[in-house]
This record gives C-alpha cells, structure tokens and sequence, in this order.
C-alpha cells in the first residue's frame, strides 16, 4: 500500500478492509469467508456453505446486496437468488451465474461473495448489529452507541433504507436470552479490536461503524466495517445522551454528521416540499396563492412587453446642393 492510501480518512472498498482485518489473528474467528466473486469462488462457497451473499465492493445503504442460497428438494437441486423483493430460481448454477455475471458487468463493479450467516430474528424480522467506535476527546478508542436493526420481514439486508427498523440491544438480547452481559462486553471488545486494527492501516482514520450477526449460537460475525458510518438510527433512541456523545466526539476531530433522517420509521422515504420560486410573474403568482384571500394586497401587473413606446420619428431634412 502506497503512502497516499494509508493517508486516507475512509475507505469504501469492502475487499480492501477485509484484507486489513484479516491480519489480525485474534479477530479471525469473527470474519465470515470473504472471496473475490468469479464463477468458480461462488460455486465453490455454495457448496461449502449453501448460503451466499454476493455484494459490491463499494456501495452503501445495502443497495446490490444478493443473496443466494442452493437446496436440495426432492433430489433436485435448486439455486435461489433474492436481490430486495424480487426472487428467482434456477435448476443449474451455469444458468444462476449467467444472470449474476449480467448483472455484475452492468454494474461495473468489483463484487465480492461472503459466507451466509444464519442470523437471529426478532418478530420474524433477521437482526443485526451496528456498533460505533469513536476517538474520544483524549484519542482514545471508544465504544460510544450499540443499537439492533431489523430488516424488513420479506428482504435480506437490514438498512433503514430498504425498510429496516431499529430496536434497543437490550430488547434483543432479552429476546434471545436472559440479558448477557458477557455478550455486550465481547461486542464493545470486537468493535475496539477492529478500529484499532484498522487505525494501524489508516492512521488517520477516527471512527468505525461495524456490522455484526449473531448467528444461532450467538456467535458474531463481522459482516462489513463503515469508515465513515451513519449515526441517524441512534438519533431515534430515546436515550440522547449516546447521539450527543457521538456528535461532540466527531466534531472533535471535524466530522460533522446529517441528523436529518431521510426515512421514516417504517422505512418510507421523507418527502420534502419544494420551495416555489419567487422570481418574475410566477413568484407573485405564487405569493397571493399562498396569502389569504382578504389580506392579498394588489400588485401592479407588469407592463406587457408587446406595447412599446416609440419616439415620434422626426423626417430627416433633405439637403440640396
């Protein structure tokens, strides 16, 4: 890596912060396989894992995000692949990837393919887990907000986005076992392991935003690493001493966040009115639509450009000579 890459604040490439987390042998146990996508790495990580998420390289907000799974019914196997809503079916894997290899090329974009993790769910929603990890006033590593995001019932990924809804990590953890507090503490000990490592490789990186899945064990799973996450679904946790903390710890080191939400609770895109322009005949137009009728005040109409004043034209006198 050159000396320009290692200067960088954030890192889009979900590939290249793979191969920074894998070095680090303690977090090993926590990384799902990852592989370039080509024909034979995803038939290979079907037949070993029956599951697949095959996804962008860059990319957020879970746009891409596939996911493939291989059952045998009947004695017949069948390959199923769901991108959103949509959900296709195919009797041999040459016919699968001669769709995904369409769309791969359309996209003009490195994908990559990860082991599928069997994640838990809470209302017949799959759960995951964002936990943010800041650089405090003191540079140190902290572990400064951990909120559960739910996906929505008929989709596989659990952005807000795509219909996600958020839920306290205490609600979850109730829901899959007495509240563990060993749980909490191995999440906070992930989420600093990986900023830590990653800071190694990115000095001047200050904040990680990590998605984990527990799987039926409870086992986690590091599922991507944000270098420059989104902190809106802790804005709608009753508790706003965590989005505070977030804030003043990223403006501390220039990072000034959108608390805007752009969707709704139930996953509905917020639409802005648009601002009418005030400019030329239209603006007045829209002044006095917008006042009440007894308060409209008259506006003088502007002088119809069809009616111009000439000079009276004086005839030239001729001159003789």
């Amino acid at each position: 890596m050159n000396k320009k890459e290692s200067k960088k604040k954030y890192v889009s490439s979900k590939w290249i912060k793979t191969l920074a987390l894998i070095k680090n042998t303690d977090l090993k146990t926590y990384i799902p396989e990852t592989r370039k996508a080509n024909f034979e790495s995803v038939n290979e990580m079907l037949n070993k894992h029956h599951v697949v998420y095959v996804k962008p390289s860059r990319g957020s907000l879970g746009k891409g995000v596939m996911r493939i799974k291989k059952t045998n019914e009947n004695e017949e196997i069948i390959y199923e692949w769901q991108q959103d809503l949509e959900v296709k079916q195919y009797s041999s894997y040459n016919a699968l990837y001669n769709d995904l290899s369409h769309h791969i090329q359309k996209t003009k974009r490195l994908h990559i393919v990860q082991k599928g993790i069997d994640m838990v769910k809470y209302k017949d929603r799959s759960a995951d887990i964002r936990v943010m990890v800041q650089q405090n006033t003191n540079s140190e590593w902290e572990v400064t907000g951990i909120i559960a995001r739910l996906s929505h019932p008929k989709k596989v990924v659990t952005n807000i986005s795509s219909g996600g809804i958020i839920c306290n990590i205490e609600t979850l953890i109730n829901h899959l076992c007495q509240y563990d507090n060993n749980l909490i503490e191995k999440l906070k000990w992930i989420g600093l392991e990986t900023a830590k490592q990653m800071n190694k490789t990115y000095p001047n990186m200050k904040e990680s935003g990590l998605d984990i899945a527990l799987d039926q064990n409870l086992h986690p799973w590091i599922l991507e690493v944000n270098t420059k996450p989104s902190v809106i679904p802790f804005t709608r946790l009753e508790d706003k001493s965590i989005i505070e903390k977030i804030v003043l710890y990223g403006k501390d080191y220039g990072r000034h966040y959108y608390l805007k939400p752009k969707f709704d609770v139930k996953g509905n895109r917020i639409i802005k009115p648009k601002k009418r322009s005030r400019k030329g005949g239209k603006g007045i137009t829209n002044i006095l639509e917008n006042t009440h009728p007894e308060k409209r005040q008259k506006v003088a109409k502007p002088f119809p450009r069809k009616y111009k004043r000439y000079r009276k034209r004086i005839p030239s006198k001729k001159v003789i000579l």
